[in-house]
């Protein structure tokens, strides 16, 4: 075995949180997802997270920047569509332990009670390639008997060959996921700043200036009444950096919460987010549920990267030159006035205004 990076057992993952690149919480790990290349140990290919009002997700494992016994960090957004199993892929909490197996010298069966995965050092991918199994010598209960760790080509029976109740997806089904879900759910980021509606304006900027955060999500808080992690307790209302600066450390935010701005349904598709966001002069837009809670905010950068063309990162805008004729982008609101803000019934005729239905006010 090569020298390698570090190794951890899979059942040590279950249940841990998982936390985007912000340090705002995503969810928790519900499963691990392998394929079995030929001739080769298992490889990870993802985790299964548990995201409160979307249900489980697919990370892919290229979006894990760290991955420990005690939590996993992400390193960029990753899809909310429900996560779907392809015919190559098992999970390896819930296909892999507590399977019976045979030992391939012996022919012994042997109960599989973990598996240790590390970063081969080379390919950079994470691989399966210890099992620890449990080999029964009598007597009713998992500890009875004896423990032993074999390679994972000193066994048989794996991978599993049936398929998981209500997790198989087609092949067309995951095409169909890898397309990028336009929606309000699929575009936001879940680690907004969220305060009690008891902070003060300075509490408020403190929290902006102890995270490192994109420029939009700094942009202002989301007052909630806790918890104030997502998915919150009842939202209240936004508060702009520019409103805490202009008011009295000592201000408390829920007067300073702007009243006229709805919040987005997580099902508000990409059109209407971008009508939202230019109607209000906004840089970030929050996410409410049904139920109140936020669930995050869709940022600028989020909705243009979905509505630029293919490639424009490598595409020239702007002025070609100082006249002012050649190309430009379609829109600069430089020659005229920025639209009266439209009354909230308008775009969202659900009714929901600044968070709260009409019979909370």
């Amino acid at each position: 075995m090569t020298a390698d990076g570090p190794r951890i057992f899979v059942s040590h993952l279950a249940g841990v949180p998982v936390f985007g690149p912000g340090g705002g919480t995503v969810g928790r790990v519900r499963d691990l997802v392998a394929t079995f290349p030929a001739d080769r140990p298992p490889r990870l290919v993802g985790l299964v997270v548990g995201v409160v009002g979307h249900g489980p997700v697919f990370v892919p494992v290229s979006r894990v920047a760290g991955l420990e016994s005690g939590q996993v960090t992400l390193s960029g957004t990753v899809s909310m569509r429900r996560f779907g199993l392809r015919p190559d892929e098992r999970l390896v909490l819930g296909q892999l332990l507590d399977r019976r197996v045979r030992l391939a010298d012996s022919g012994e069966e042997v109960t599989v009670l973990d598996i240790e995965v590390h970063r081969h050092p080379a390919r950079g991918q994470w691989e399966a390639d210890r099992i620890c199994a449990h080999r029964d010598r009598g007597g009713t209960g998992r500890h009875r008997g004896e423990a032993l760790a074999v390679d994972w080509s000193a066994v048989g029976g794996l991978p599993p060959e049936e398929p998981v109740e209500g997790l198989a997806s087609t092949r067309e089904e995951r095409a169909e996921e890898s397309e990028p879900e336009r929606t309000a759910r699929a575009l936001m980021r879940t680690e907004p700043v969220v305060v009690p509606p008891e902070a003060t304006a300075a509490n408020a900027l403190a929290r902006i200036g102890e995270r490192d955060l994109i420029q939009a999500l700094a942009a202002q808080v989301y007052v909630c009444r806790p918890p104030v992690e997502p998915p919150t307790g009842p939202y209240l209302g936004t508060v702009h950096v520019q409103r805490l600066l202009r008011s009295a450390p000592d201000a408390p935010v829920a007067p300073l919460v702007d009243t006229e701005l709805p919040p987005l349904d997580p099902d508000t598709p990409l059109p209407a987010v971008s009508c939202c966001l230019t109607a209000y002069d906004l840089v970030a837009a929050p996410v409410v549920d049904d139920d109140g809670a936020l669930l995050g905010a869709v940022t600028v950068d989020a909705v243009l990267d979905r509505l630029l063309p293919d490639h424009w990162r490598e595409a020239e805008y702007g002025m070609s030159d100082s006249e002012g004729t050649g190309p430009r982008l379609p829109w600069t609101g430089a020659e005229e006035e920025p639209p009266e803000r439209p009354a909230a019934a308008a775009l969202f005729p659900s009714g929901r205004h600044g968070g709260r239905d009409e019979g909370d006010r």
